[in-house]
């Protein structure tokens, strides 16, 4: 039992950071500072772990919170992976 909660718990970071990922992306089109995006991420990440923590009865809203946060943390990493790809493959230069 213990096993499926963990795998339920890592699929449920895997989806909070792939919306993150996305409300941020989405952000970036607005004239919201892009400095403060890694922020916005680690707070939209906590919000959205805390509310499926609390929509589940078997998790506490710290976990969700911390969750959440890892996240947030992930979804930054990503779009930086993602940019830096992109980046690479668009001007043919590696570092």
């Amino acid at each position: 039992m213990t096993n499926l909660i963990q795998l339920a718990n890592g699929g449920t970071i895997v989806a909070i950071g792939v919306v993150v990922f996305l409300i941020i992306w989405a952000l970036k089109s607005t004239k919201f500072n892009n400095q403060y995006l890694p922020i916005a991420a680690e707070f939209i990440g906590a919000v959205i772990g805390i509310f499926i923590s609390l929509a589940m009865a078997d998790t506490s809203w710290v976990v969700g919170m911390v969750d959440g946060l890892a996240a947030g943390a992930v979804s930054v990493g990503g779009n930086e992976l993602v940019k830096s790809i992109l980046n690479t493959f668009s001007t043919g230069e590696t570092k």
